[in-house]
């Protein structure tokens, strides 16, 4: 059998699930971007009812003068406030989200164009895998070609894995790097609660900003995550609980708000934000483990091929000497 034929089918079969895999996370992509932008329209609604909830409590409105002689107006605004400010952050959020959706699908769609000649390929190669298998005499040649498909198709889900392992990566640096932030803030909050005055407030609110560009760039990385997990051989719960993880900045937000107002630090948030950590690690730790299945099957076929090769090299000996 020609060796450029094994090689060439295998490359074909790797491109094929490649082209494939990358199709499936394209839609999924596209599936995202949809949901996002139908949050868009409710998070907008809801921003504005806040807002508008805010300016009529603020103005003497009937509202505002029934609650200024209750004694309770304040307390009304600043709970207002706290919703209007997480409704704008959840908003804002969803927003950066959509842009980079967009952009991953425009790249995704680029790198589809690469794989445009893989399915007249693959045909071809077909059409002469069957020819040898009618012609040769034995099994050599049928079981080189099933080995030459099997690594064809773990050549493809070993970069899969590889891309995986660096998005799970991804997500805990960037939620490292969250932590640190909140800790800080939740130090500086302590203070503040004491009388730290207003550069401690400052100090501690500026955190929280970094803390909220931060969680953007979870919240990105964890979409991106979710759909490098899609079609991999590993347990189907994890790719159930990063869709769920896909909405954790609107947990994060609320949970910010109100330990940023009412002074409490930011415990709350900083114990939701370790739960995702520890979720995305367990992932991370998942295709740690098929990865190195793949590499140990992959190194399995690579010997075979050896021994197969070897033993038909003296079988032909032996048949040339018998005659």
């Amino acid at each position: 059998m020609s060796d450029d034929l094994e090689k060439s089918l295998q490359k074909a079969i790797e491109e094929k699930e490649l082209a494939e895999k990358l199709e499936s996370k394209l839609k999924l992509a596209e599936e995202q971007l949809n949901r996002a932008q139908e949050k868009s329209k409710k998070l907008e609604k809801i921003l504005k009812k806040e807002e508008n909830d805010v300016t009529k409590l603020e103005k003497l409105s009937l509202t505002g003068l029934f609650a200024t002689i209750l004694g309770n107006k304040e307390q009304k605004i600043k709970k207002e406030r706290q919703e209007f400010l997480a409704a704008k952050l959840k908003y804002d959020t969803n927003q950066e989200l959509i842009v980079e959706l967009a952009k991953d699908i425009n790249t995704a769609q680029e790198e589809m164009k690469l794989y445009d000649h893989i399915g007249v390929n693959y045909e071809v190669l077909l059409q002469r895998k069957e020819e040898v298998l009618i012609s040769q005499q034995g099994k050599p040649a049928q079981e080189l070609l099933l080995i030459a498909e099997e690594k064809g198709m773990l050549a493809a889900e070993e970069k899969e894995l590889r891309e995986a392992e660096a998005a799970a990566q991804a997500v805990v640096c960037s939620l490292n790097e969250l932590m640190g932030t909140l800790k800080s803030a939740e130090e500086w909050g302590y203070v503040d609660m004491i009388g730290g005055g207003m550069i401690t407030t400052y100090i501690k609110h500026s955190k929280i900003d970094k803390a909220k560009s931060q969680i953007i760039t979870v919240q990105n990385k964890l979409h991106r995550l979710q759909r490098e997990l899609k079609d991999l051989k590993i347990d189907s719960n994890l790719e159930m609980n990063v869709g769920g993880l896909a909405t954790f900045a609107d947990y994060f937000f609320d949970g910010l708000i109100v330990d940023w107002i009412v002074q409490k630090g930011v415990s709350k948030t900083k114990s939701t934000t370790e739960g995702l950590q520890l979720q995305v690690e367990g992932i991370w730790r998942a295709v740690k483990g098929r990865h190195s299945e793949v590499n140990r099957r992959t190194d399995e076929l690579i010997t075979s091929k050896r021994l197969l090769i070897k033993k038909s090299s003296i079988d032909q000996q032996d048949r040339k000497l018998e005659r």
